[in-house]
């Protein structure tokens, strides 16, 4: 408690005015935001910058660390900063069912401290399979966009079967973790519902650090699930994954370049590339979208930033990861998908650099072999892929 005091008072001193603070119910105003905090455009000069989406430079192992460097200092800028000390995790269980092959439990731990307890208090359902050998590998299973947010992979209102991720999981012997995103299921005070959008929901803790982005936090509080899973004396530390779909592959394709400790991330249908998303302008930084407040400064001239998701996925190099991407997905844009093929063939190129092993623990899946008629969802090739990957890197 003596500790939590400490950070809170820490916040207290930043002394912020109430011009740099996120007005919950307000349409948000990324110029005005990045004015309050006299921010401009990403600072870091990468090979990428101010051209058409390109191939990654690199031609040796030596030449790609360097790279590396540049986009994962891109990466930070655009997402906002981390605190550099994370508050105590005041992890706890508060309910618990058994079923035939696990036991689940509803799980709390800490994001970072604001006045708002739903909001700095992380809720998740954690699955624990009877009858294996501990500790296990563990999986932690991002929800979409779905305002039940950790009740669909636990398989307690999954809106299509093949969403209950944890509960799959589960039971194929895996402890598994599903959170609430920021906005969702208990991590709401009815902000979403209110304006369709989390940042209602966000504002209490990004008031409390002006630096950080939306999406920032919602990454941060994917690396405090790993935090939690690391103490647990279920979860082998060296073995823990992220999957997750539409907006949890959005999380695991941005968190696997942020958090060294996750050895493997499956992604369905979560990314679009930006230079080409026909959405850009409403689905980054607008009056509906405080996710990345910067891209609003490329919005007439996206070709000038210094990283696109192929640079970000490619942050994920050696460890394992899949890619799941329907060609017709209309949520992300047919133009913003159409290079998959591209993107895939640079990932394994510099997956190379590292070896047969990295080469083989990259999968990228096209829904029925590139067919157009397939829309936003969570294919079957995709998750029998998935299986495969996991139980080869955790296993």
């Amino acid at each position: 408690m003596l500790e939590r005091r400490r950070f809170l008072a820490e916040l207290i001193a930043l002394g912020l005015s109430r011009s740099e603070t996120v007005q919950a119910d307000v349409p948000f105003d990324p110029a005005e935001w990045l004015r309050r905090r006299r921010l401009g455009r990403l600072t870091t000069v990468t090979p990428q910058a101010g051209k058409p989406l390109q191939p990654l430079a690199a031609r040796s192992l030596d030449e790609w660390e360097k790279e590396r460097t540049l986009y994962a200092t891109a990466l930070r800028e655009l997402i906002g900063a981390w605190p550099g000390r994370r508050p105590p995790l005041q992890a706890r269980e508060s309910e618990s069912r058994e079923f035939p092959s696990y036991t689940r439990l509803k799980v709390s731990f800490s994001s970072l401290p604001s006045q708002a307890n739903y909001a700095s208090e992380i809720r998740a359902w954690m699955l624990i399979p009877k009858g294996k050998r501990k500790p296990l590998p563990a999986l932690i299973t991002l929800h979409q966009t779905v305002p039940q947010g950790k009740d669909e992979p636990a398989g307690i209102q999954a809106s299509l079967p093949w969403m209950a991720m944890a509960k799959d999981y589960v039971e194929q012997g895996y402890v598994t973790l599903a959170p609430d995103m920021i906005g969702y299921g208990e991590r709401t005070n009815g902000g979403y519902a209110r304006t369709g959008f989390e940042l209602a929901d966000a504002a209490p803790i990004l008031n409390a650090h002006p630096d950080m982005t939306l999406l920032g936090l919602m990454l941060f509080d994917v690396s405090r699930a790993v935090d939690f899973l690391a103490e647990r004396p279920e979860v082998d530390p060296r073995r823990i994954g992220v999957m997750g779909h539409s907006l949890g592959g959005i999380l695991v394709n941005f968190i696997l370049g942020l958090e060294p400790r996750l050895r493997v991330g499956i992604a369905s249908c979560g990314y679009g590339l930006f230079r080409k998303d026909q959405a850009f302008d409403g689905r980054w930084a607008s009056t509906n979208s405080a996710y990345l407040p910067r891209m609003h400064l490329y919005k007439k001239d996206r070709d000038a930033l210094p990283l696109d998701f192929l640079q970000i996925m490619a942050l994920a190099a050696p460890r394992g990861h899949l890619v799941q991407t329907a060609m017709g997905d209309s949520i992300w844009t047919l133009p913003a998908v159409a290079d998959d093929a591209f993107v895939a063939a640079e990932l394994r190129r510099i997956r190379s650099f590292y070896g047969q092993q990295a080469e083989e623990a990259f999968r990228s899946i096209q829904v029925a072999e590139g067919a157009r008629d397939r829309d936003h969802g969570w294919y079957p090739e995709g998750q029998r892929a998935a299986r495969e990957l996991l139980a080869k890197v955790l296993q």
